[in-house]
């Protein structure tokens, strides 16, 4: 079996140095005494040849790029996820230093970027729509950042109804021209939405170990539908250390751990992991 994991973050903690960060995690765990390059042994012991690192915030994507360059198989990702958008004080020098990370040659791609209302809840309307203004302007920002220098873009998407999926596939219309992959990460939301993205040239679509989840039924259906609509859109995720796989889910995801994400679409969703490690090859270009 050999597996890419096309969405994992070796640059954040525990997996980094084993710091728990905000994570819950027992004094006497294992996870506490490694780092990141202990995560990526196992990992290839267990059959992962390359692995993609994503940087969420300007500090762990440079942290992406000095890890990639520490290993012939490790890639990064640069890019700054939604949530931060407040945290930007200048979106434009942020694009600017994001830039100069990604003229590294280990940088195969822009991301992870997005919208994200999920937690959007208490603020008044002023301050919502400056929140969500300020994630729109940080995404478009990043989707002409990937343009300019020609690389795929990682895509973040969430929210609890529909809106920020809706708002995506507008701003992707209207400022991507589809010169190279977007990469839905963890891939959610309503069916319509998943049918236009599925439209998209060159879209992909990341699951992770939460298609494992007992009552994850909405993301296996997802799975479903870009399986039956074009299998070649598909690709293999941990976004360790989130998102642990059945039966460790509530733990830390350990990079090593896709291979159980593997094994379940191999048996229970009758999915070619050759062909998805074909996917991740010509998504990335690697």
């Amino acid at each position: 079996m050999q597996i890419i994991d096309t969405h994992c973050h070796y640059n954040l903690e525990p997996l980094y140095s084993g710091d728990p960060f905000c994570f819950k995690i027992k004094e006497d765990s294992q996870i506490l005494q490694m780092n990141w390059q202990k995560h990526w042994q196992n990992a290839q012991k267990a059959g992962v040849n390359k692995s993609i690192i994503v940087g969420p915030g300007l500090s762990s994507s440079e942290k992406a790029v000095e890890i990639a360059n520490e290993e012939e198989c490790l890639y990064a990702a640069v890019g700054i996820h939604p949530e931060r958008a407040n945290k930007i004080i200048d979106i434009d020098q942020a694009m600017i230093a994001l830039e100069k990370l990604a003229n590294n040659k280990k940088v195969i791609a822009i991301g992870e970027t997005g919208l994200d209302y999920f937690y959007l809840n208490g603020e008044s309307l002023e301050e919502l729509t400056e929140i969500k203004k300020r994630q729109k302007d940080l995404f478009i920002g990043q989707i002409k950042l990937a343009q300019k220098l020609n690389l795929p873009l990682i895509l973040h998407v969430r929210d609890k109804e529909d809106l920020a999926y809706q708002e995506t596939i507008d701003l992707l219309e209207k400022y991507w021209s589809f010169n190279k992959a977007i990469i839905f990460h963890c891939v959610s939301g309503p069916i319509s939405y998943i049918e236009k993205a599925l439209t998209l040239q060159n879209s992909y679509f990341g699951f992770d170990g939460n298609i494992t989840f007992k009552k994850a039924d909405n993301i296996r259906e997802i799975f479903t539908l870009v399986q039956k609509t074009d299998a070649k859109k598909i690709l293999l995720e941990t976004d360790a250390p989130y998102l642990a796989p059945e039966p460790h889910r509530g733990q830390i995801c350990e990079p090593q751990m896709i291979v159980e994400i593997a094994n379940y679409l191999e048996k229970n969703l009758q999915t070619n992991l050759e062909e998805i490690y074909q996917n991740s090859l010509r998504a990335f270009e690697i």
